[in-house]
C-alpha cells in the first residue's frame, strides 16, 4: 500500500527505492558512484548512509549532490543522461551461476563419491591421483575462481567510481573460463585417452588467457580511474599476480602429470609441485583476495574499525613473504634434498598466522557483528565462522611437527588435508557463501529483510567441515573412522546446494525482471492508474507534453523513461507529484482520444492508491 503523502525529506535514512521513486532524477547521482546496474530501477533496498559507506563516497557530498538534483528536476532542468546499461552490470550473474552449478557437480558434489570411496578403502591414497587432481581443478578453478571474477568485475569498478576497461571482454574471459574449466577437468581425468592430453592443455591454456584478461582489465580499470592505492587494492593486485601465476603453474603440472614415463616420476612430480601449487591457490589468489575485500567492505558493512594504512601494508607485505617463502622453500627442500630446509617452513607459517592476527585483531569477531543500519545481519554468522575456520587451519598447520611425533608418520596425508579443508570449505567457502549472499539481493533488487535467515546451510555446511576436519585427522590413530568420513561430504553438500539454489532464484528473478521490463506490452483502449509512465509514454507519444505540463522531467531522458518510469505507476506518481490522479487522467486519455477511466476511491479520498 503506498500512502498518497507528498512531503518527502531527505535523510541519511532514506532508501534509495523511495528516493528514486520520488525523484528520477537523482539516479544520475548514483551512477556516478557506482550504482548502475544494481537493484533495477529503483534501486536496491539501502539506505543513503548505507550506500555512501559501501561505495566510499562522503555522506554529506552525497547528500548535498542529491539534494541539487531534486532542485534543479524542480525547477525544470534538463536531467543529465546516466551511462547506457554495460555488460559488465549483470556479467556477475554467470560467473556466479557456473561458479555454483561447477562446486555442485565436478567440484563438492565429485568429491563426496570420493570420499565415500575413500573411506571404503580405509586410505586416503586408494583414489586415482588424477582424480584427485582433476576434482581440485574443478574446485579452486570453477567454485573460487569464477566467484573471484565475478565479484571483481562488477565490484571493484564501481569501488573507483568508474566504468569497467573493455566490458565486452569480460564475456569473452567468462567464455574461454567456462570452456577451459569444463576441457582441463575432463582431459584430468582420463589421462590415458589419445584426446585428454589435448583437452586438458588447451583447456588450460584458455583458463591463463581469460585469466590474465581479467587482471589487465581490473589493474587497467583501478589505473585509469586514479583512485587512491589504499591498502585494500594492493590486496587484490597481489592476489591477482597470484591468480596469473597459478594458472601458469596448473597448466605446466597438469601437462607433467599426464605425461610422465612412470609411476615413480608421477609420485616425484606430486610431491615436488603439488603443496606450491596449493600455496599459491588458497594462501597466495584466495585467502589475500578475501583479507582484501574484507578490509574495504567489512567496515562499510558493519560496525567494524577500518585497520589502519600502515598497519594493512605491513599485513599485505608479511603474508605475501609467507606465501613466496613456503611455496618457495618446499620446492628447494624437495629440489636439494636438504631436510634442513622443511624444517625452515614453520617462518612462513608463523608468517601466516602473524600477518592475518595483525589485520584481523582489532575487529573483536569472537563479538557479534552488528549492521551499521542497526540490528543483526542473515551473513555475520558465515563471515564470523569463515574467519574462525581460517583461525583452525593456521594453528593446525603450526601443529604440525607436534602431530607428526605423536603420530609417528612422517607425513600425514589425513593430516594436511584436514588443514586444506578447513581453509578451503571453512574460510574460503563460508566466505563465498557470506559475501555473495549479500550484494546478490541488493544487484537485483530483493529486501534481504523478507529472504530466510540460511540457518539450516549455514549448520550443514559447519557440521560437515567439523566432521571432516576431525574425523580426517584421526584417522591416524583410529582407522575405523575412516567409514564416517563420507557423512561429512554430503552435509556439505547439501548445504551448499541449498544456498545456491536460493542465489539462483534471486538471479534468475533478477534477470526475467529486466528482461520483461525491457518488452514492449500491447497498448490499452484507455489509460488507467496502473499503468507506468514509461509504459504510457511507449503506447502513446501524444502523452509527452500532458507529462511535462504536470511536471514529470524524467520523460525527458530516454534513460530514466526506460527504467525508473517502467517501475512507477501513474497513481504512484501523481502522489509523488502533489498531482490530482483523476485530472491527470482525463488529460492523458484526451490527448489519446479516449475517456477517462474513474480513479481509484483510495485515490479520490487521498488516503492511499495501490501502485
Amino acid at each position: 500500500m503506498t500512502t498518497c503523502q507528498t512531503s518527502f525529506k531527505l535523510t541519511s535514512e532514506t532508501m534509495l527505492p523511495d528516493l528514486l521513486g520520488r525523484h528520477p532524477e537523482t539516479r544520475g547521482v548514483f551512477d556516478r558512484y557506482g550504482l548502475s546496474g544494481c537493484g533495477g530501477a529503483l534501486g536496491p533496498h539501502e539506505t543513503i548512509r548505507f550506500f555512501a559507506r559501501a561505495h566510499g563516497v562522503g555522506e554529506a557530498q552525497l547528500l548535498d549532490e542529491l539534494a541539487a538534483a531534486i532542485a534543479a528536476g524542480e525547477a525544470g532542468e534538463s536531467i543529465p543522461e546516466p551511462a547506457g546499461p554495460s555488460p559488465a552490470d549483470t556479467i556477475y550473474r554467470r560467473f556466479f551461476l557456473a561458479g555454483i552449478l561447477t562446486a555442485l557437480t565436478a567440484g563438492a558434489g565429485w568429491g563426496v563419491w570420493l570420499l565415500w570411496r575413500i573411506g571404503f578403502a580405509g586410505d586416503f591414497t586408494a583414489i586415482s591421483i588424477h582424480h584427485v587432481n582433476a576434482h581440485g581443478h574443478a574446485q579452486i578453478f570453477g567454485w573460487v575462481g569464477l566467484f573471484i571474477m565475478g565479484f571483481g568485475y562488477q565490484a571493484l569498478p564501481r569501488l573507483w567510481h568508474t566504468p569497467l576497461a573493455a566490458p565486452r571482454l569480460a564475456v569473452a574471459a567468462f567464455v574461454a573460463m567456462l570452456v577451459g574449466i569444463i576441457a582441463q577437468t575432463a582431459g584430468l581425468t582420463a589421462p590415458g585417452q589419445p584426446w585428454a592430453l589435448a583437452a586438458a592443455t588447451t583447456g588450460g591454456a584458455l583458463e591463463v588467457l581469460a585469466i590474465t584478461a581479467f587482471a589487465g582489465q581490473i589493474i587497467t580499470t583501478f589505473l585509469r580511474s586514479r583512485a587512491r592505492l589504499a591498502p585494500y587494492v594492493g590486496f587484490a593486485v597481489v592476489a591477482l599476480t597470484f591468480f596469473v601465476l597459478q594458472s601458469i603453474l596448473s597448466l605446466w603440472h597438469g601437462w607433467r602429470t599426464m605425461t610422465t614415463p612412470d609411476r615413480e616420476a608421477l609420485l616425484w612430480q606430486v610431491a615436488t609441485w603439488q603443496a606450491p601449487l596449493r600455496d599459491l591457490q588458497i594462501h597466495g589468489m584466495a585467502m589475500l583476495m578475501i583479507i582484501g575485500v574484507s578490509l574495504r567492505m567489512l567496515p562499510a558493512f558493519f560496525r567494524l574499525p577500518e585497520v589502519p594504512a600502515r598497519r594493512a601494508w605491513a599485513g599485505l607485505a608479511i603474508l605475501t613473504l609467507s606465501v613466496i617463502g613456503e611455496a618457495g622453500l618446499f620446492v628447494l627442500w624437495r629440489l636439494s634434498g636438504i631436510n634442513a630446509l622443511a624444517g625452515l617452513l614453520m617462518l612462513p607459517w608463523l608468517g601466516l598466522a602473524a600477518g592475518v592476527a595483525l589485520l584481523v585483531w582489532p575487529w573483536r569477531l569472537w563479538r557479534p557483528l552488528l549492521s551499521v543500519e542497526g540490528g543483526r545481519d542473515r551473513t555475520t554468522k558465515f563471515i564470523r565462522a569463515g574467519w574462525g575456520w581460517l583461525a583452525v587451519s593456521l594453528v593446525m598447520m603450526l601443529l604440525l611437527p607436534l602431530h607428526q611425533l605423536a603420530s609417528g608418520i612422517g607425513f600425514s596425508h589425513a593430516y594436511y588435508g584436514a588443514i586444506r579443508h578447513a581453509i578451503t570449505v571453512g574460510f574460503i567457502s563460508l566466505m563465498i557463501m557470506g559475501f555473495a549472499a549479500k550484494v546478490v539481493p541488493t544487484l537485483n533488487g530483493v529486501d534481504p529483510r523478507r529472504l530466510t535467515s540460511l540457518w539450516l546451510p549455514f549448520a550443514l555446511v559447519n557440521l560437515g567441515c567439523l566432521l571432516r576436519v576431525s574425523l580426517q585427522a584421526l584417522t591416524d590413530w583410529f582407522p575405523s573412522v575412516f567409514m564416517l568420513v563420507g557423512i561429512s561430504g554430503v552435509l556439505e553438500l547439501a548445504g551448499l546446494t541449498i544456498w545456491g539454489w536460493g542465489l539462483a532464484v534471486i538471479m534468475l528473478a533478477g534477470r526475467r525482471a529486466e528482461t520483461l521490463s525491457a518488452m514492449p506490452s500491447p497498448s490499452p483502449a484507455a489509460i488507467e492508474p496502473t499503468h507506468h509512465v514509461g509504459e504510457v509514454v511507449e503506447w502513446f507519444p501524444a502523452t509527452l507534453p500532458v507529462f511535462e505540463r504536470f511536471g514529470f522531467g524524467a520523460v525527458r531522458n530516454p534513460v530514466l523513461l526506460r527504467t525508473v518510469a517502467r517501475r512507477v505507476t501513474l497513481a504512484h506518481a501523481a502522489a509523488m507529484h502533489s498531482v490530482p490522479l483523476d485530472r491527470l487522467l482525463a488529460e492523458l486519455n484526451l490527448a489519446i482520444g479516449a475517456p477517462a477511466p474513474a480513479a481509484c476511491e483510495a485515490c479520490a479520498s487521498r488516503t492511499g492508491c495501490l501502485p
